[in-house]
Order: C-alpha cells, then sequence, then structure tokens
C-alpha cells in the first residue's frame, strides 16, 4: 500500500491524486482507523436520530458500520463519480443511506439541514502543512458551507491527526464567532501497530453568537472528564502531551530493548503527576507472553530495587515475567488503598499490553503492601534544595531513617540504620553504614603508606568532606578514627541542621569544623593553606544535566578544581571522589581528566548501582593488595565492609591524554 501514498503533501488536495489511489486500491481504506476504533469516543458525540453527513467519505466503511450500529439518517459524498458508484453498490441493502456525488468546499445542502458533518480526514488532506493561499481558501471555504448547513446545536466532527497547522487553522476560524463551543477529544488506543495518534474535533454551533469567548475543552485518553483550556498554546501543549503518549504506546507495541518510563496523571499542574511508570521486557524475549505490574509504596520509592534500572532488571527476573511495568506513587498525592491505585491506573497499564484481547491477557498486579510505607519524622523547605522529608521505613528486617529531596525526584540524599540506645531509645547507627560507596570511599585509606586502620584508635588524620548529606560518612569517620579531626563544606545551613538533629551528626564535637559555604570556593582556598589533608572525601550529588553527570556536578571535575584538590593533599593523601553516570564515555572522560592531575587512579565499582568510586593519590605508591589483605584487622566489625571494599580496588589503566 505503501506505493500508493502521495509523494508530496499538495497531491492530498487534489481530487485527480484521490481518483487514481481509490482505482488502484480495490478494498476499502480506513484512514485513521474503522468504526471498531472509533467507535467508542465517536458515539459520545452521535444521536441515533441525527442527520449526519459524512464529507469526503471515499471508500471507507463508516457510513456503513454506523447504520449497521443504528445511525440510518447519513448522506456521504465524496467528488469521485467511480467511489460513489461503488459504494452505492456496496451499500444497496442499506436502503436509509445516501451516496452522490459532490464538494465539500461548495455543499449544496439546504442551510440549517443537518445535526451532524462528520470529516473523517478529509480536512487532513485538503491543508498539508505548507499550504497555498487557494488550499487556505478552499478549506475556508469548507468551514463557512459547513457552518451555513449546520442546525443549532449540531457538531461538526473531524476525525484528524490533530498537527499544529490543522488545529491552528480550525481553532482561529471557529473561535472569532464567539458561537462554537470547541472541544478536543483523544481516540482511545492501546499499545498496537499505528503510531500516530487520532483525535477528534468537535465544533458545538450555539443559536446565536455569545457576547464572550465560549470556552474550550480537551479530553484526554486518561480522563474521565474534561480540562477547561483558556487559549490556543495551551490546547496545543495538551495534543503534543497526547501525542507523546500516543508514541509511547506505540513503542510498547514490540518488546523493548531497553527500559523506558513515562509520567502520567497530571491533572494538578502544582502537584505534578501522580504516578511514574517504568517499563522493561527480557531482553531475551521475542514476543510478550506474561505481563506483570508492581506498585512501590510512598517511601520505598528510594530502594535500590524500585530506583534503579539495574535494581527493577533484577526485579523482573525474580518475577520471571516477559514484561514489567514498576509504579511509582508521587508523594504530592494522596492515595486511599492498592486496590484503589490498581483501578486507577490499571486502564493506562492495559494501553502497554500489546498482546491481544483474545488472548485472554490478565495482568497481575503486585506490592510489598500498603501504597505508604513511610513514618515522616519532620518536613521542611529550604531555600537551595527546596522541600525535604525526614522518614523511617522498615525494609527486610530493618528500620531505617531517610532524608528525601522532594523536588529531586524524591531523592534519598541521605539513609541511616536505626538501632536501640543504652536507654531505650531508637537512635541512628554509626557502626554500620546504609551506603555501600561510603565503604567503597574508605577504603581509599588502605592506600595510604601508614594504612591509618592498622590501629584506627591512633591514626592522627586530617580529613575533609565535601558534601555533607546527612553526615553519616562524617561521623562514621570521626567515631572509629578518635585522633582525627574532620572538616565538613556543605553549601545548605539546612541540612547541616537535618543531619545533627536527625542522623546524628556530632556538629559540636570538638574535632568536626563545619563551613557552611561553596565548596568550589573553599577547594581554592585550601590548595593555599599551609595545612594539608590526609584525605579528601567528595560526595556531592547533583541534578542530571546535559553533560550526563549526576555526581558530582560537572564544575567539580574541571581542571582547575582537580589541580586545586590535588594541592590540598599531603604528598601521601588520597582523594575519594564518588562518580555517578549513566554513561560510559563520560566517565572514562573524567577519568582521562583525574590522570592529568593525579600520578595513580585506582577504582571501586559497586554491585548494585551506576556509582564508581573513584581513588586518587598525587604521588605514586606500589601498593601490593593481597599483602596488605593479609594485614587486614579482623577483629573489628565495623572494619569489615571496609576491608571487603578495599580487596575490590583496581588501578586504572588507560594512556593519558
Amino acid at each position: 500500500m505503501t506505493e500508493l501514498l502521495p509523494k508530496k503533501a499538495a497531491e492530498f488536495s487534489d481530487p485527480a491524486y484521490w481518483k487514481q489511489f481509490f482505482a488502484a486500491r480495490k478494498t476499502p481504506f480506513e484512514w485513521y482507523g474503522d468504526f471498531d476504533s472509533l467507535g467508542s469516543t465517536l458515539e459520545k458525540y452521535l444521536k441515533i436520530g441525527d442527520n449526519i453527513l459524512q464529507i469526503g467519505c471515499g471508500n471507507s466503511q463508516l457510513a456503513g458500520q454506523l447504520h449497521d450500529s443504528g445511525y440510518r439518517n447519513i448522506v456521504s459524498i465524496d467528488v469521485d463519480e467511480k467511489v460513489i458508484a461503488e459504494q452505492s453498490r456496496l451499500n444497496k441493502p442499506r436502503q436509509t443511506l445516501v451516496f452522490k456525488q459532490g464538494d465539500a468546499t461548495n455543499l449544496d445542502e439546504p442551510d440549517a439541514s443537518q445535526s451532524v458533518v462528520l470529516d473523517k480526514g478529509t480536512l487532513d488532506a485538503l491543508l498539508p502543512p505548507e499550504a497555498s493561499e487557494e488550499q487556505k481558501h478552499a478549506v475556508k471555504s469548507m468551514f463557512e458551507h459547513v457552518q451555513r448547513v449546520l442546525q443549532p446545536n449540531g457538531r461538526y466532527i473531524i476525525v484528524t491527526l490533530a498537527q499544529p497547522h490543522i488545529v491552528e487553522f480550525w481553532f482561529d476560524h471557529f473561535s472569532k464567532s464567539n458561537q462554537y463551543l470547541l472541544r478536543a477529544h483523544k481516540v482511545v488506543n492501546r499499545a498496537s501497530g499505528f503510531p500516530m495518534p487520532v483525535f477528534l474535533l468537535i465544533a458545538t454551533k450555539f443559536r446565536a453568537a455569545m457576547p464572550m469567548q465560549l470556552p474550550i475543552e480537551f479530553w484526554t485518553a486518561l480522563s474521565s472528564v474534561t480540562v477547561r483550556v483558556n487559549s490556543r498554546p495551551e490546547l496545543m501543549d495538551l495534543l503534543f502531551a497526547e501525542q507523546e503518549l500516543a508514541q509511547f504506546i506505540h513503542l510498547c507495541a514490540s518488546p523493548l530493548a531497553r527500559e523506558v518510563f513515562i509520567s502520567v496523571g497530571c491533572e494538578d499542574a502544582e502537584k505534578g503527576p501522580r504516578y511514574q511508570i517504568f517499563l522493561l521486557d527480557d531482553p531475551k524475549c521475542k514476543k510478550i507472553v506474561s505481563f506483570k505490574t508492581f506498585v512501590v509504596p510512598v517511601g520505598r520509592d528510594g530502594d535500590w530495587m524500585y530506583a534503579t534500572e539495574k535494581g527493577r532488571r533484577m526485579l523482573r527476573r525474580e518475577l520471571n515475567v516477559d514484561r514489567l511495568a514498576v509504579v511509582h506513587l508521587s508523594r504530592h498525592h494522596t492515595f486511599k488503598d492498592f486496590t484503589s491505585v490498581k483501578d486507577e491506573v490499571g486502564g493506562f497499564i492495559a494501553k502497554l499490553d500489546p498482546r491481544s484481547f483474545e488472548d485472554n491477557a490478565i495482568i497481575e498486579f503486585l506490592s510489598i503492601g500498603g501504597v505508604d510505607a513511610k513514618r515522616v519524622l519532620a518536613e521542611g523547605e529550604s531555600e537551595l534544595n527546596g522541600k525535604w522529608s525526614v522518614e523511617e521505613v522498615h525494609i527486610n528486617g530493618y528500620d531505617l531513617r531517610r532524608l528525601v529531596f522532594l523536588g529531586a525526584q524524591n531523592l534519598v540524599q541521605s539513609e541511616a540504620f536505626l538501632t536501640q540506645g543504652k536507654k531505650g531509645r531508637i537512635i541512628v547507627s554509626l557502626d554500620e553504614l546504609s551506603c555501600d560507596h561510603h565503604y567503597h570511599m574508605m577504603a581509599g585509606l588502605h592506600l595510604i603508606p601508614t594504612n591509618p586502620f592498622g590501629k584506627p584508635d591512633q591514626a592522627p588524620l586530617r580529613l575533609a568532606v565535601y558534601g555533607l548529606g546527612g553526615g553519616l560518612l562524617a561521623a562514621f569517620l570521626i567515631r572509629h578514627l578518635p585522633k582525627s579531626v574532620l572538616l565538613a563544606i556543605e553549601l545548605d545551613p539546612q541540612v547541616v541542621k537535618i543531619a545533627t538533629q536527625y542522623f546524628s551528626f556530632p556538629s559540636s564535637d570538638p574535632r568536626v569544623a563545619v563551613k557552611t559555604m561553596d565548596a568550589l570556593q573553599y577547594i581554592k582556598e585550601a590548595a593555599h593553606a599551609a595545612e594539608k589533608f590526609d584525605a579528601v572525601f567528595m560526595d556531592l550529588a547533583g541534578s542530571m544535566h546535559e553533560n550526563g553527570l549526576s555526581c558530582p556536578p560537572a564544575a567539580f571535575v574541571a581542571d582547575d578544581v582537580l589541580e586545586n584538590v590535588k594541592n590540598s593533599l599531603k604528598p601521601q593523601g588520597i582523594f575519594a571522589m564518588n562518580l555517578v553516570t549513566r554513561d560510559d564515555e563520560i566517565a572514562d572522560k573524567v577519568k582521562q581528566t583525574l590522570a592529568r592531575h593525579f600520578q595513580a587512579v585506582y577504582n571501586i565499582s559497586s554491585d548494585e548501582d551506576v556509582n564508581e568510586v573513584l581513588l586518587c593519590l598525587p604521588s605514586a605508591i606500589s601498593w601490593d593488595k593481597p599483602k596488605a589483605m593479609r594485614s587486614f584487622r579482623k577483629d573489628l566489625k565495623w572494619l569489615e565492609p571496609i576491608n571487603k571494599a578495599a580487596g575490590k580496588i583496581q588501578q586504572v589503566k588507560f594512556e593519558k591524554e
């Protein structure tokens, strides 16, 4: 069929092209679908007794299908007499249907004679994106004739792809008279082979012009009610969002090579979307046979299993399913219970199911209990980081306390194990850490020739932590290296208060100093200071930017900054950086940059996430890992995960630029 489609946009509005098209194609061709796909939406705007005029019917079966559904008063016109003759022959048993040759731009029907004018693809055909003045004049003439033949309360229904130039022309013409209620309605579709979304544009005629502008309405594919819009640009934005949604659904019609996600349920602009849905398939799957949905309770969305792509892949394998949808619930909304969430989101999830209805396909919904697993201890808003929440959750037998930044996709900034104190109070444990990358960073201290972990209670180190967060890394270091001193740099003073009040950060300890300032500025100052550091730990989280780095922000891996970090270290000191990026090329560039400033670069990769800890030394060393591991102290439980991490240290080998 592709060879019959027009080579140029102008051919759409050329009657000669359509004569050739219908002569070559003997079977009906349903632009934008037949009654099976359009009917449920179209029938919202039709009444059984309507007088329906279909303009530009072509060889579509729509009139016959409408007749068989109870709509008997239908007149269909087309410029091609052969098409009309064939339609009359095929529909002869349907005696109330009328097919006649006619021109949509010059209708001969009497004034106010039609309750519905139905246009399925005709407007799209007559008005190409780069329409000439002649084509625009023809469409304007068609609109004027439609207005003339419509009765009061009559509807002009256009089945269209709603390209911007189509909507703008339609809107500008019908809105200026203040006599038409305008609505755009998305036709329901599910995971299928048709990539472009189909809309109905409906202009409902009032008896007379109104003294004010009539409302504009939009009916989305996911909503049971209309949305009022105030302007053409706002309508265009909604249409574009639906077009993106349809593209997403089309993408899901086949097995996915990678994980995709979409946010849905955004009826309140201030609160944002209700749901974020991640969709992933078995990479070996050729056809989707099994499909499950996993609903993540609020408060558990920061868990590695649900918050990371690698974790969600593991979850899919554990559930042994071809396709898995992981649903995150927004903290800005409220949810009654699991059943109500299933009922609300189930319709959309069904659109992502490429299995046919004949397969009796069932999408199983799973969860780990309830829709809200968190207990909120405190909430607030910081000028720098926006809204935050301190929460407690129970996971796999452990109680955890978390600092969550609500403005950064619910980023779990810090996480701590809870334990029972001497007086029975629940406190943050400073004898174990929940984040592996903290252990990986501390493992770098094994590379210092004096090996402070040999006698940790006697190691007089000078340490710096850039990016305090909940203060857990800093608090752990100062607790287990009692002869050391530590400087923490944190830009946000509110974060320092949260760390002190809720995460046991010892800000009043004389061995601890805190500076609330830009770490970039401090790094510059520290490079020229007389006192140098034995170790600098950089764990600065930022938003994922175009450069692909989320930790640290790109400014911290600039040449001048890294040179200043090196100059702030003792000759045998170490710089430990937490690197987070999903782009291997960017990670390699960061390592190349580090190699220009440090004599040796080592790394430890996370087993679970995209975190990679880079350990950088200003002076080359000869580190015998097997020998070092044999000398590790095994009598200190808190040291065990650090020693284990040290066993993963690998030197990064590459040629310097």
